[in-house]
Formats: structure tokens, sequence, C-alpha cells
């Protein structure tokens, strides 16, 4: 169980969150990281609402001078305090800044919210700025932390309770966004049954992997694509021996692979899924995003001790024992493995959907018989795959101070910014604007960036694929019509626009996470909550000690069977059940 909140936070924690801030390159996002300013003129009286917030909003005011519900005007006004990180490049339009733009403007016309800016600090100094200010006890209204900072605030009691607000105040857009994907942002946000702070991130799961392939490599070699993983390890080994690229030499690699091991670009993470084995621990990370599983018992497990990460493990060991992975991947950063990639050495690698955007972007133009393309992981047997998924657990939170006269206008707030960028009403003046030769986020320009929806480039994708059928443009949103026109430019000719259409063209990349949502979802870790101290401490070397074993293994310096000898069993030894008895006594299990 977790242990009950203290009232004020213990010199020694704000020590540790003082220096882990020190650390950390304080970049809160949605707290300033913008490049905008000026007045659109596009908006109205009234917030453009939809399902029953339009009404709520315009029920009689009660007694306290505020008006019930989502978008309830004060009368008299309010203010409500925060503070702002401020990007490294400041641009704003001109008459426009953080403390006097088109949200402010329309947060104390139409909500009778004045919201003022109490300190802005430049963003790597927005963590230790905050943690001084906790220390002092001069806390804003509301104010944004990361999931560290969120669990020291909650356990010192200094967090309003949002769950009533959230059932009574809440718009329907924001409901959707904090409710999509089985209401993971609320959990992240949720301590021993309350809503304690709002979620500005999460979701959907992101990172799944595909297979990256040279299709024109494929054909050479008369081979389909695959459909198991044995047709993979066979592809491999084939781009190896066979003369994929016909030029009469044996200087081609099947399996790209680099030293990081774990990675959105020629990693292994999307082949030991084709095994059912979830992992990952980057040796260029913090040792901290783990992969956690539940055990038969419901207990927390680490995704990387499993016993389908060795069966995986084994297969790659005989794919570097034949020649089919790069002899020196151990020292390969992914840039270097990028360069194998660009120089046509390697015609097969794991990666995530932006792989078309880099390395291979410019393949296409320099030479246009090269044909990457992206291809759904495949399973070793006869069970669904599945990708490993990161990112849905939200980071970043609103917090509301618990003295807060009016906690309820945090919400207020986010659900007139919902309404404007993310609602059936959204209005693209409150998100992106041009102005001459540049472009201004707008949106980044309110006090809360809310989260929208984590799906909008596959509903995006959706929009393309019909209208590349039909040729109706029409229910094209502004974003898909930008992809759909590079896709019709690369169609027509144009090979600088080749990366739209490995993102978003008929059988990309986005039509294969799509597909991953749809029937084969992504396995994600079962942990809530923000890193353990044992995490921090200990996670440095435990993900070293990863690295080291499964390098060794691969490259067959090291025995298969040190999988459970100097990997698991040393994991569990070197501070791993430390790890585990602190996920589960913390109550952050899903």
């Amino acid at each position: 169980m977790r242990k009950k909140p203290v009232k004020t936070l213990t010199v020694g924690i704000l020590t540790t969150l003082l220096l882990a801030s020190a650390c950390s390159n304080g970049n809160n996002g949605s707290n300033g990281n913008t490049g905008n300013t000026g007045n659109t003129g596009s908006k109205s009286d009234t917030p453009a609402v939809s399902g029953n917030a339009g009404a709520d909003a315009n029920a009689n005011k009660p007694a306290s001078g505020m008006e019930e519900g989502p978008f309830g005007k004060y009368d008299p006004p309010i203010t409500m305090t925060t503070v702002r990180s401020l990007p490294d490049v400041e641009e704003y339009r001109k008459g426009e800044s953080l403390d006097d733009n088109l949200w402010t403007k329309d947060f104390s016309s139409i909500l009778g919210i004045n919201v003022v800016n109490k300190w802005k600090v430049n963003n790597k100094q927005y963590n230790n700025k905050i943690t001084v200010s906790m220390i002092s006890g001069d806390m804003p209204d509301f104010y944004q932390v990361d999931s560290k900072q969120l669990q020291q605030i909650v356990d010192a009691g200094q967090a309003a309770d949002l769950t009533e607000i959230y059932e009574k105040y809440a718009s329907d857009v924001t409901k959707q966004s904090f409710e999509e994907f089985g209401g993971i942002k609320l959990q992240g946000a949720t301590f021993d049954g309350k809503l304690m702070a709002l979620p500005l991130n999460g979701g959907m799961p992101g990172a799944a992997q595909m297979i990256w392939i040279r299709a024109d490599w494929l054909k050479n070699l008369g081979l389909e694509p695959p459909k198991t993983m044995d047709d993979v390890n066979k592809i491999a080994l084939a781009f190896t021996k066979d003369d994929p690229d016909q030029n009469g030499k044996n200087d081609t690699i099947g399996l790209n692979l680099m030293k990081d091991l774990f990675g959105g670009w020629a990693g292994i993470d999307g082949y030991l899924n084709g095994y059912h084995a979830y992992a990952f621990n980057p040796a260029n990370a913090s040792g901290t995003e783990l992969i956690i599983r539940k055990d038969a018992d419901g207990k927390p497990i680490l995704g990387d001790t499993l016993p389908e990460v060795k069966t995986a493990l084994g297969h790659l060991r005989d794919l570097y024992a034949a020649g089919a992975i790069n002899k020196e991947f151990s020292v390969l950063d992914p840039s270097k493995a990028g360069d194998l990639a660009t120089t046509s050495k390697v015609g097969m690698s794991y990666g995530e959907f932006w792989v078309g955007t880099w390395p291979i972007n410019n393949m296409k133009k320099e030479d246009p018989k090269v044909d990457w393309k992206p291809y759904p992981i495949v399973s070793s047997d006869d069970q669904p795959v599945h990708p490993t998924g990161r990112g849905d657990v939200p980071t970043s939170f609103i917090v509301v101070n618990k003295n807060s006269k009016h906690p309820e206008a945090a919400m207020k707030i986010l659900n007139y910014f919902h309404e404007k960028v993310s609602g059936p009403n959204k209005d693209e003046a409150y998100h992106q604007v041009k102005e001459g030769d540049k472009n201004y986020q707008v949106f980044g320009l309110s006090p809360i960036v809310g989260p929208g929806f984590s799906n909008t480039n596959q509903t995006d994708n959706d929009l393309i694929q019909d209208a590349l059928k039909t040729g109706d443009e029409s229910k094209l949103t502004p974003s898909a019509m930008v992809y759909y026109k590079g896709i019709k430019e690369y169609q027509a000719g144009n090979m600088e626009m080749w990366f739209w259409n490995a993102l978003f063209g008929p059988g990309g990349a986005y039509s294969i996470t799509n597909d991953y949502d749809k029937n084969s979802p992504p396995v994600t870790s079962e942990y809530l909550g923000q890193p353990t101290l044992s995490m921090v401490s200990k996670g440095p070397i435990l993900r070293d000690l990863e690295i080291k074993v499964f390098t060794e293994i691969i490259n067959g310096t090291r025995p298969l069977d040190d999988f459970d000898t100097a990997f698991v069993a040393e994991w569990n030894k070197q501070g791993g059940q430390d790890i585990l008895k602190e996920i589960a006594e913390s109550g952050r299990l899903k």
C-alpha cells in the first residue's frame, strides 16, 4: 500500500527534488513552449461548444457569481495565477506575449478569468524554480509539473482533489480526451482513487515498431514480404549471401543493429516482439523507462527477464554467427547504422513510423530504384503478434493548488482550449497562424495546453486513404490535406515527397500502426508511477548489465544460458528485486 500523504515536503525530499531538477532540461512543453503572438480577430462572444457543454454554459448564475457548467462565466471576474517556462527563442506576433494574447483575452471576456503569470523563466530553469517555490510555499493557483514532482506534491498534501470538479465541470471534449484508450490519462493522474492533477499527455501508446525492408531487394531475389519470423530470418540470410543488389559483390548485410540495442531505429525491440517478448532498456537512456509486466499472481516482473527474450536473443545470435548482422554493431550509434542503410549496405531494419523521415528519406530522390517499404511485424507461431508500446502513461500534468479559491477555473481553461483546438468546432486560428513567412504556434500561448486526442495522425491517415481511393478531398483536415498533397506530388514524380508516401501513403507506416491498434494492440508497461528510488539509483547499473550481457550473447562471446545466470539472476541481486518491491508497494499498477 502507498504511504499516507504527509502535510509538508521534508527537507530531504526537497533537496532530492532540487538536485534532480538541476539535472533536468526543464522543458515543460505547454507551459511556454511557443513561438507566437497577436490577435487573430476570430474570437466570438461565446465558445463554440459541443454536447451538453453549451446548455450548461447558459445555466443561471448561482449566488456565488459564477455560471454553472464547463464554460460558466465568473461575474465579477476572478484572478488565477500560474507560472510559465520560456522557450530558448521567443517569437511573438506584434502586440502579444505570454501575459497578453488571444487566449488570455478570451479567458477574461468569455470565462471571466484573468490569468496572471507570477513568474516566467527559461525552460532549462523551470524545474528548479518550481522546486524553490515549493520550498518557500509560494505557489500559484495552478502550475505544470512532471510525474516525479506530482508524486511529491501529492504526498505533501499540496494538490487539490479534482475528482468532483472533473465530474461537474469537464466538458464533453475534455472527457473524451481524458477517457480515450481506457482512460489511461486519468489513471496516470489518479492517486488512491482521487484525481489529483490534469494530465497533459499520454493516451495512445506510441513507439510501435515495423520492419523496414528494401522491397527492390526482395524483388531481385524473388522473395515475398515476411509472414513469419522464419521468413524474417531467411530474408536476413538471403540479403547477406545472395547478392540482393546484384552488383556481383559480397558486400551486404541482412539485418541492421546498433549498439544501444533498443530504440526507434535499428533496435531489437520489434524483433523480440515476433517471439512475444517485450523489453526496453536502451544503453543511451536513464535505465528507468522499463516494461513492467505482471506474473500469474499479478505481481510485477521486468519484461526483459522473461524466457521469451532469451528465445529471441538465441535467434539473433544465430543470425550474427551467419554474418547477417554487422560484426561491429556493438560500436555503431544510430547515425552509423543509418549510414549502412543510406549506402545500401543493409536491407532490413526494425524501426518506428518515423524511419521514413530519417535516415532513409533522401534515398528515393538520389536513386529512384531504391524501394524501402514498411511491413508489419510478424509472429514466430500461430499466436497474434503485438508490438511494444510506450508513451501511454502521462508524464506532464497541471496541478491545482489546494488553497486555490477557484480550483474549477483551471478545468474551464482546459475546456476552452480543447474546444478551440481539439473539438468538433475547432478553430485553426487558435492552433497555428501564418503571417508572412513565419508560422506561429498560437496554441502554445495558452497557460494550459491540453492533451487533445492522441490518435490525430491515425485519423488523418484514414481520411487520406479514403481520399486516395475516391479522389474526394472534401473531408480532409488541414493537416491531412498537407500530407495528401505531398503524396500526390510523389505520385506525380517528385521523389523529394517520398517520405509523405512512406508515412501516409497506401500501406504506409500509419496504416500499419492503425492496423496494430485495431487488431493487435501494443503491449505496454503495467506500471503507472514515477521512477522509484531504486530505479533512479540502480537503474543505470542494471541497464549497463543488460546491454553488456545481451550484446555478448548476440555476438557469441557468452553462451545463451548466461541470460539466466549473468543477467536475470544478477539483475534481481543487484537491485532489481528492490525495484519490483517498490513498484508493488506503490499502488500504481494498472
